[in-house]
């Protein structure tokens, strides 16, 4: 059977100490996530790189032909902008993503966004704490500050900040290419699992994935919903 990655932590180790100076120096307003079917509480986002470099556009995905651009408060963060060059590839979102305390994001899955369909999104946390429950396929990941992870988010995942305080991670969705597997392939060993591929989404998850599309309400999510169900019944 086939076997995918589920995740790595790639060989870097990041200052926390100027990553959290670098994001204490910011100050523009906060914006909720898009997607208010996936969590409770507060979950909220500033675009480093977006949607032609609009600072009100934290959508990660290119579905309108508009390029995406680093946005103004990249220049005020010259350290990120360092590390995000250390990924020579393509950059799409590169946000920075603040779970705050007692907030929830509900489990779900990203379709295809992960390292066999060469794209992969790279978690660096900037602020964390012991009491955050972050599970990844029923696994608990603990990821400290300045580590730098990919995950496969393909697969169901989850988190509760049960802490008193935020929970703020550097997220970059990047298109995977040569040089950038050869970074994949100096992640620790030991910090490295892969694991047998599972079916396509049951009935059970298509169906729960599609009132997920309803309650959004959007004509994208709307048409999708269509599409998925009259998958069902084909």
């Amino acid at each position: 059977m086939k076997t995918i990655l589920k995740y790595a932590q790639l060989p870097f180790q990041f200052s926390e100490k100027i990553l959290v100076d670098e994001l204490n120096s910011l100050d523009e307003q906060w914006m909720l996530h898009y997607n208010k079917a996936h969590y409770e509480g507060d979950w909220c986002a500033l675009p480093l790189r977006s949607l032609g470099g609009k600072i009100d556009n934290v959508l990660p995905e290119n579905k309108y032909g508009i390029a995406f651009m680093d946005s103004p408060l990249m220049d005020k963060c010259p350290y990120i902008k360092s590390i995000t060059q250390i990924f020579p590839c393509q950059h799409n979102a590169i946000r920075l993503l603040n779970l705050k305390a007692g907030a929830i994001i509900k489990e779900h899955r990203d379709a295809d966004l992960n390292y066999e369909n060469n794209e992969a999104r790279i978690h660096i946390p900037i602020t964390t704490n012991p009491n955050v429950e972050f599970y990844l396929d029923n696994e608990r990941m603990t990821v400290l500050p300045g580590e730098c992870w990919y995950m496969n988010f393909n697969l169901p995942h989850r988190i509760t900040n049960a802490g008193s305080t935020d929970r703020v991670h550097l997220v970059m969705d990047i298109i995977l290419n040569d040089a950038v597997r050869e970074l994949f392939s100096k992640s620790d060993p030991e910090k490295t699992k892969y694991i047998k591929a599972k079916p396509a989404f049951d009935v059970a998850t298509r169906k729960e994935i599609i009132k997920m599309l309803i309650a959004q309400n959007t004509t994208v999510s709307l048409q999708l919903a269509k599409e998925m169900e009259a998958e069902l019944y084909e």
